[in-house]
């Protein structure tokens, strides 16, 4: 028998469900290793996603067909995930009684409601003011934008310049890869004390008291990830969809344990480029930019939160109405990216905009702590589907050196 198959990410992912389930008070010894892990994988984040996408295109990847595709596969699967929770949101919520929570009024909503979406607040989200405040506050949408900057700077440099520039910027990326290889040797353990931890705190009765909301929220994501995105990712790039799955599980189970895209982004690049073969320079451009800016989960997630929130308080959404607010969500995204408590913002945006009370924010409180985790695989295997029908396109031209 192989017992090294039993030292992997799913088999840490299941030993923390099992430690969970049968010995939650022992969660605190241990919960401290897997904060640890994820700190480690974080401190990697944008030091890698500043040079790789600064190599990928100084060193002549196409950037308008990569970014013009890149934006493309992101709006199609995130409207296609915000239309369908929408309509098993309506279908589900029917039978949900008003009133059924005794809600009051949350913390979060005061401080939440005067974060929601301005332009303002888009274009000081989206552009950066100073590089070194950025990195200490981990935005990576900042970051992406910097690293374009220089990279589109330096192809007007000579030609001896821009090459020792791009060279300087592959070695740390190399260097930074091989830092992630030696972390992932400790995977298992790590990802088992986070899970361990995680399951161990949650507040199972409330959760279970909205069970339609659950079933809506696990009937969408299997339908999207298991039946929309395999089937994109077979007619776009031609690939088999189980065997991709095989080939990016570590970043799935990595984003299942950590509940964040971003933390997940070294792992998903790692897996892209050596399992399923896809070209650095597609995965130093589509990862940042889908740790920022991709919500197939949260699209998915948040619709039907708002549908079953409504039906509590008793009020009637019309489909077009609720449809048109996901869209907003997900066009307006940006201006809460990296944010922390994005998510409560753009929550407390959409029950203003729909005339509910700021005290229905307590339910997204109390749900969005367990599904954050499968909300945020779901997030990051749009991301990997997209970087690979991207990768499958045309040829990028390179720029003459």
């Amino acid at each position: 028998m192989n017992w090294r198959a039993f030292y992997s990410t799913p088999a840490g992912l299941v030993l923390g469900v099992l430690l969970a389930a049968l010995a939650p008070e022992g969660a605190p010894w241990v919960g401290w290793i897997g904060a640890i892990f994820l700190s480690l994988l974080k401190v990697l984040i944008l030091p890698l996603i500043m040079v790789s996408v600064y190599a990928a295109l100084a060193g002549g990847a196409d950037l308008p067909r990569l970014g013009t595709r890149t934006l493309a596969f992101y709006l199609a699967t995130s409207a296609f995930a915000a239309a369908a929770g929408t309509l098993i949101g309506f279908l589900f919520a029917r039978g949900v009684e008003p009133d059924l929570l005794e809600l009051g009024p949350t913390g979060a909503e005061t401080n939440a409601l005067g974060e929601g979406f301005s332009l303002a607040r888009l274009i000081h989200n989206l552009v950066p003011t100073n590089l070194f405040a950025s990195l200490a506050d981990g935005n990576i949408l900042h970051v992406v934008v910097i690293a374009i900057f220089a990279a589109l700077a330096a192809r007007g440099l000579a030609p001896r310049q821009r090459q020792s520039l791009t060279a300087g910027a592959v070695a740390v990326n190399a260097l930074l890869m091989r830092m992630l290889s030696a972390l992932l040797a400790l995977a298992p353990v790590g990802i088992a004390a986070l899970v361990y931890a995680s399951l161990a705190g949650m507040d199972w009765a409330s959760i279970l008291m909205l069970r339609p909301f659950v079933w809506a929220v696990v009937i969408a994501a299997l339908a999207h990830a298991g039946v929309f995105l395999p089937t994109l990712l077979y007619l776009g790039s031609g690939r088999q969809p189980w065997r991709f799955a095989g080939q990016v599980r570590a970043p799935l189970m990595t984003a299942l344990a950590t509940a964040s895209s971003a933390a997940t982004y070294p792992v998903s690049k790692q897996a892209l480029e050596k399992n399923a073969g896809l070209s650095p320079r597609t995965t130093s451009f589509t990862l940042p930019l889908g740790a920022t800016l991709n919500m197939d989960g949260s699209a998915l997630y948040q619709s039907i939160l708002l549908i079953f929130i409504a039906q509590l308080a008793g009020a009637e959404v019309a489909l077009w109405q609720a449809l048109m607010i996901v869209l907003l969500t997900m066009a307006s995204s940006a201006g809460t990216a990296g944010i922390p408590g994005g998510g409560i913002a753009m929550m407390a945006f959409m029950l203003d905009l729909l005339g509910l009370p700021q005290t229905y924010l307590a339910i997204y409180l109390v749900v969005d702590r367990f599904f954050d985790y499968p909300v945020t695989a779901l997030n990051v295997w749009g991301d990997l589907v997209v970087a690979a029908l991207v990768d499958a396109g045309p040829a990028p031209q390179r720029s003459g050196t």
